[in-house]
C-alpha cells in the first residue's frame, strides 16, 4: 500500500534530507547493505563478519516517555534493536492534509523522524568504534592533544606494517578535528576533511560527534552498517515505504490510530545495525585502531 495522505507524501523528501548527511558519512566509512531481500555481506579483514538480515523475535510496548518501540531481533553477530520514531497528532474533525494540520505534520515529523533516525545511525557508529579495545602498541598511540603536532598527526598508523593506510579512514571526535585543523592552518595547510586526511596519507578523514575515543583507524572492509524495513503485519490507516533513489535506503512509515487519546500517529521505521571488527590490543592485524594517548 502506497501513502495517500499528501502531506506524508510531501514531508518524504525532507525527511530524507534530515537523514542524508550521516548517510554521507556512512558510505565513506565502509559498506553498506540497505536492500530488502539482499543476503548477508562479507565484510574482511579479520575474522569474517555478516551485515545480517535480522528477523523479529519479540515486542515491547509502546514507551510514551522515549518515543519508542524496542524489537527484538536474532542475527549472526548481535541482537538488533529497532526504533521508532513517533509523533502524534490529535487531529479530531479535522483532515491531516487541510490547513495548519498539514504543515504541522511536514514540519515536526520530518525533523523529529529524519533527525531522530540520523541520531540513532550516529550513535550506533560511535558506539561501535567506542567498543574497540584501545591499542596498547607503541604504533597505536598518539601525543596528547597539548603536545602533537602536524608531524605527528602525519605519523599516524605508520608503525603498523599490515596496514594499508591510503584505503583506511582516520575517524576522529570534535575536539579532535579542531585540533588537526588548528595544526595544519598553523603550517598554512588548510583544506576539506577529505583533502587533509589525503595530506596525512590516509583515503579520508570522518568525524563522529560524542565519539569517546579521540581517534581511530578504519581499514578498508572492517567497519559495516546494515538497514531494513520491517515487515508491516497490523492493520493500519495508511502505511507505505519510501526509498531515497540517491542512498537506496528504504524508510517504512504508517499513519497508526491511538483510539485511547484520540489521536493518529506518523511513524518512520527502521533496522539500523553497524558491526566492527577491531584490531587486537597490540594492534598487530588488520581490523580497527582505536589510538590511545601516549
Amino acid at each position: 500500500m502506497a501513502l495517500t495522505s499528501p502531506a506524508l507524501t510531501l514531508a518524504v523528501e525532507a525527511m530524507f534530507a534530515n537523514i542524508k548527511p550521516t548517510l554521507d558519512v556512512i558510505k565513506r566509512l565502509g559498506p553498506t547493505d540497505f536492500s530488502a531481500d539482499a543476503p548477508g555481506v562479507d565484510i574482511k579483514p579479520g575474522a569474517t563478519i555478516k551485515v545480517p538480515v535480522s528477523s523479529i523475535s519479540a515486542a515491547s510496548a509502546y514507551d510514551e516517555s522515549t518515543n519508542n518501540y524496542l524489537t527484538g531481533g536474532d542475527t549472526n553477530w548481535a541482537t538488533l534493536t529497532a526504533t521508532h520514531y513517533l509523533q502524534g497528532f490529535d487531529l479530531t474533525g479535522t483532515n491531516v492534509d487541510q490547513g495548519v494540520n498539514a504543515s504541522r505534520v511536514k514540519q515536526l515529523f520530518t525533523s523529529r523522524a529524519g533527525s531522530g533516525i540520523a541520531l540513532a545511525c550516529q550513535n550506533a557508529i560511535k558506539t561501535a568504534i567506542d567498543g574497540v579495545t584501545a591499542s596498547t602498541a607503541a604504533a597505536g598511540k598518539i601525543a596528547a592533544v597539548a603536545a602533537i603536532t602536524m608531524e605527528g598527526y602525519m605519523g599516524i598508523g605508520e608503525g603498523l606494517n599490515w596496514l594499508d593506510k591510503a584505503n583506511s579512514v582516520l575517524v576522529v571526535n570534535g575536539p579532535e578535528m579542531a585540533s588537526i585543523r588548528a595544526k595544519f592552518a598553523a603550517n598554512h595547510v588548510v583544506g576539506t576533511q577529505t583533502e587533509l586526511a589525503q595530506f596525512m596519507g590516509f583515503k579520508d578523514l570522518v568525524v563522529i560527534p560524542g565519539m569517546t575515543a579521540r581517534a581511530a583507524i578504519v581499514p578498508a572492509n572492517s567497519i559495516g552498517f546494515m538497514a531494513r524495513v520491517p515487515s508491516i503485519i497490523a492493520k493500519y490507516q495508511e502505511f507505505g515505504v519510501e526509498t531515497d533513489p540517491d542512498t537506496g535506503l528504504s524508510i517504512g512509515i504508517v499513519v497508526a490510530d491511538d483510539q485511547s487519546k484520540n489521536r493518529l500517529v506518523a511513524n518512520a521505521d527502521l533496522w539500523f545495525g553497524c558491526t566492527v571488527q577491531g584490531a587486537p590490543a597490540a594492534a598487530g592485524t588488520a581490523g580497527i585502531v582505536k589510538l590511545a594517548t601516549a
